[in-house]
């Protein structure tokens, strides 16, 4: 205890220093959290635009291709790019950088980029139009001029009535030979792709011109259907299982016991109630998805309109995803197409069958059969 009460205690002396040594360690962390939330925001606001560019494509009809494609050019962008090139304000700068990013890469058709362009880039109401001279072109749109095998990318800079001066930048020094004969590629999300054909006129610093003969084809993602009814056949699909069977006690050796009896007196005093009560329609069967036979009202390369036979329920498209659709041509090949059957807003009694699982071959197949039987323009509503 002597030893103890001996001890003298001396504790360290405060010091000013510290309370600066206090205030930096409080403004750093102060810094470090800004700079994480001002980070974190900052990505979360790219990948919000990127989402919000994403809805805006597909509701401008771009398929998964081309949002694949616009994906490898969002990945292309640095990070100050994305968050600007993304907004809906800046339009104009995203067509500008997507075309610089087209001319120097080769990953993709040309074709497919003008496709892309028009679907992106259109407004409204030449959203539908068809192209039937250049009256229909506009100063600035994105096109490609093909030649000997060949498609590169250009955009239209002024125009006349048969004539246009198109862009030089990244065309070949082979593809501008005056007199050499040119199509020029041009895209409408309603109607498909064009061929203009035309030649090469003349070239100087400000680019080539290019006149047009008047022909114009047709080429690539239009649509055709035929009116003339053909015989089909619809079926659920997966097909059901018919080797699965259901396990049942027959109903005729169920013992009678008094539980049995009283449950089912329940059940149908329940049911005498509700029958006196107008309540019949509790005790509808809903008919069970089954194949059925009809005639098309419209058939194309993406789907069929149909009637159902009076026998069938329409109720059916309601309680089965998917249906096998199987049809064939006189003197032509059978299909066998899994679709989704869905009413149409035209007309109650037509439903639509829209092809889920026809892959490229098939669908440009039946495009041509239905190209030499004098298909028309698709309307499926």
């Amino acid at each position: 205890m002597n030893f103890i009460a001996q001890v003298v205690w001396i504790f360290p002396k405060f010091d000013t220093i510290y309370l600066f040594y206090i205030f930096l360690m409080g403004v750093a962390a102060f810094i470090y959290v800004k700079v994480m939330n001002y980070l974190q925001n900052k990505q979360t606001s790219v990948v919000n635009h990127w989402v919000e560019f994403q809805r805006y494509a597909v509701a401008r009809k771009c398929n998964q291709v081309e949002l694949n494609i616009l994906h490898s050019f969002y990945d292309h962008l640095n990070e100050d790019e994305r968050e600007i090139y993304l907004l809906p304000e800046n339009r104009n700068k995203l067509k500008n950088a997507l075309y610089r990013y087209f001319l120097k890469s080769n990953a993709n058709t040309t074709e497919k980029e003008v496709d892309l362009f028009d679907k992106l880039f259109r407004s409204g109401v030449e959203f539908k139009k068809e192209i039937l001279s250049l009256n229909e072109l506009t100063v600035g749109e994105v096109a490609a001029l093909e030649a000997d095998g060949r498609e590169e990318l250009t955009y239209v800079m002024q125009k006349t009535t048969d004539e246009l001066l198109l862009s030089m930048k990244g065309l070949s020094k082979d593809l501008l030979v005056p007199g050499k004969e040119v199509k020029l590629y041009v895209f409408r999300p309603s109607s498909g792709g064009y061929l203009l054909e035309g030649k090469v006129v003349r070239t100087n610093e400000s680019g080539m011109i290019f006149h047009f003969n008047g022909k114009i084809e047709r080429k690539g993602e239009s649509h055709l259907m035929l009116t003339d009814r053909l015989s089909i056949t619809v079926s659920p699909w997966p097909p059901p299982d018919e080797k699965k069977q259901v396990l049942e006690l027959d109903k005729n050796k169920l013992l009678l016991t008094e539980e049995n009896i009283d449950k089912q007196l329940e059940v149908l005093k329940r049911i005498a109630k509700d029958q006196k009560e107008n309540n019949e329609k509790r005790f509808d069967i809903k008919e069970t998805p089954r194949p059925f036979i009809t005639l098309s009202e419209r058939l194309s390369d993406r789907g069929i309109l149909f009637t159902f036979p009076v026998e069938i329920s329409p109720e059916i498209w309601k309680q089965q995803d998917l249906w096998e659709v199987s049809f064939g041509f006189d003197n032509g090949p059978m299909f066998h197409i899994r679709a989704k059957m869905m009413p149409t807003k035209q007309k109650s009694d037509l439903y639509l069958l829209r092809y889920v699982d026809a892959d490229e071959t098939v669908r440009k197949t039946l495009y041509e059969e239905i190209r030499k039987r004098g298909g028309i323009r698709e309307v499926l509503s």
